[in-house]
């Protein structure tokens, strides 16, 4: 019972993101649970870094669309084998052209080489085994779980996928909105000075005092929403608000429909 309470227990907190960063010099992407970190220090103590060499990477260090799908295929015989124990597959990182999986593990390390051995000999890769004592689950919360700004970056792609759903890819230039609060209007006004002399430009007439006694200032830029492109705005904006004693509060834009969309 106490085996099936956990596992249950883990599959209803998922909730899983992906979203690029820079690990060193290399960009990189990473895929995780976040739904499970209040409850990761339940996890096992030891953990199985699965570390996956794509045989043809493309310059961003992600599977060309060949293979693509086989990888995606060995990720699941990773995940189905980590199920049959407390074990809890938690994420992944892909940097450098390789894959690396993240299982916490009730597992001995002779069970994952063996199992490891015969997962490379049948899908021809180099997969390899890192297998250590982590009982503090720095592999979690170091390696893979985000920062502030990668928080931001999911956000940003949250409003991006909803744009995109609604046939905006995104590529086309426009206006974005973008809020920030302060206790008052004097705390603001350095800020705005900076991003004046940055790439924002405030909408006066949309500044505002709230209802509950606070000081909105409204900013935009124009650009597109690559996310490259919107979160190099959105990162900068949260980092100087909080430098100055505000909060970023968030971004939109209308919804400009690529010509493909019109097509269908």
């Amino acid at each position: 019972m106490e085996t099936n309470l956990q596992l249950n227990m883990t599959e209803s907190n998922d909730k899983w993101h992906f979203f690029p960063c820079s690990i060193g010099d290399d960009q990189a992407f990473i895929y995780l649970n976040t739904g499970i970190s209040g409850m990761i220090a339940a996890a096992p103590a030891s953990l199985a870094k699965i570390r996956l060499a794509y045989k043809s990477p493309r310059d961003d260090g992600l599977p060309t669309n060949e293979e693509f799908e086989v990888v995606s295929a060995i990720e699941d015989r990773i995940e189905i084998f980590s199920k049959e124990a407390k074990d809890w597959y938690v994420g992944r990182v892909t940097v450098g052209g390789h894959r690396i999986f993240y299982v916490y593990t009730s597992k001995g390390e002779s069970d994952w080489v063996d199992f490891i051995q015969m997962l490379g000999a049948e899908s021809g890769y180099d997969i390899r085994l890192a297998y250590r004592n982590d009982p503090d689950h720095k592999g979690y919360h170091d390696d893979l779980y985000p920062t502030e700004d990668d928080w931001q970056v999911i956000k940003d792609l949250q409003v991006i996928e909803s744009l995109k759903s609604h046939g905006d890819d995104g590529s086309e230039s426009r206006q974005v909105d973008h809020w920030i609060y302060f206790d008052d209007k004097p705390s603001s006004v350095d800020f705005v000075i900076w991003a004046e002399n940055d790439r924002f430009t405030e909408e006066t007439e949309h500044s505002h005092e709230t209802d509950d006694g606070k000081y909105c200032v409204r900013l935009f830029h124009q650009g597109t929403l690559k996310i490259g492109d919107i979160s190099s705005h959105t990162i900068a904006l949260r980092h100087k608000a909080a430098e100055y004693g505000g909060d970023y509060d968030g971004w939109e834009t209308p919804i400009l429909k690529s010509k493909d969309s019109f097509q269908h």
